[in-house]
């Protein structure tokens, strides 16, 4: 993330409040953040040729998290939504298709601090 390596494994913020963006502090509990459903299953669910390697997660300024990589989207249930090269994930908390973003985080005016 930002261009440090931290390992294999990152728990990131999707509900907005977390107050060590881009990383989950727990404070959706406190915000009375629920997953909204399970976002529909994308036509890009073939398996990658590559399902390992690096992975670049980049904030956008008041905006998604950019992914980049080898990528296996799951829902909270482990369903498969998306494999993909790259991918905006919401982290206003206010998107209709989370986990990824829908644009919502412009029309809130959502920042990240």
């Amino acid at each position: 993330l930002n261009g440090k390596k931290a390992g294999y494994r990152a728990t990131l913020c999707r509900c907005g409040a977390s107050k060590n963006k881009p990383y989950c502090d727990g404070s959706h509990h406190d915000a009375g953040f629920a997953a909204s459903g399970e976002p529909p299953t994308a036509t890009n669910t073939d398996m990658l040729a590559v399902r390992d390697g690096p992975v670049d997660v980049s904030p956008q300024t008041d905006g998604p998290l950019m992914v980049r990589g080898n990528l296996e989207i799951v829902s909270g249930t482990g369903r498969v939504v998306s494999r993909a090269q790259s991918a905006r994930l919401c982290r206003c908390g206010h998107s209709s298709t989370k986990p990824l973003c829908d644009g919502t985080h412009a029309r809130v005016g959502f920042r990240a601090l």
